[in-house]
């Protein structure tokens, strides 16, 4: 092979191989992306206060530990008539980048006086702004219904 014709064929090679290895990124692989640039929604958001109206349920507190571009979900706790002491799940649906508006569910099981096995369910949509979650809830224990919003700060 003359010189010409390997110089050609090297740089044909390298452009091959440099081409075959070019790869895309569009995360960091260890967390979900968030909804828009700067929007994560992961930590853990509390309610400062225990219920006062009847009906009421108090003291919650949202781990957010998972978030994709269209859900955000975690553990879920809260005290409910009847003195239950609720855990179980949450989950909020991101229907837009930068949402301020998520519809939210959760369900749980709550343990009480007297209370061996309680479920308990409940929806709202939570109004977003910066650090704070307003949830306006309705929804169902053991006990009866339940109903009241919520604040939850993040810490």
């Amino acid at each position: 092979m003359n010189r010409a014709a390997f110089f050609i064929s090297s740089i044909l090679a390298a452009s091959l191989l440099a081409s075959a290895c070019a790869v895309e990124r569009t995360g960091n692989g260890l967390a979900p992306t968030p909804t828009a640039p700067g929007t994560s929604y992961l930590g853990t958001w509390m309610s400062s206060s225990a219920a006062t109206a009847p009906g009421a349920c108090g003291n919650f507190e949202w781990r957010v530990t998972n978030q994709t571009a269209t859900m955000i979900s975690g553990l879920f706790f809260a005290r409910c008539p009847g003195n239950l002491t609720v855990s179980g799940s949450a989950w909020g649906e991101i229907k837009e980048p930068a949402a301020t508006s998520i519809p939210v569910s959760a369900t749980a099981g709550a343990t009480g006086p007297g209370v061996l096995v309680c479920e308990v369910s409940m929806k709202g949509t939570a109004s977003v702004d910066g650090d704070t979650i307003r949830i306006p809830y309705s929804g169902t224990t053991c006990q009866g219904p339940v109903s009241g919003t919520e604040v939850l700060q993040r810490h």
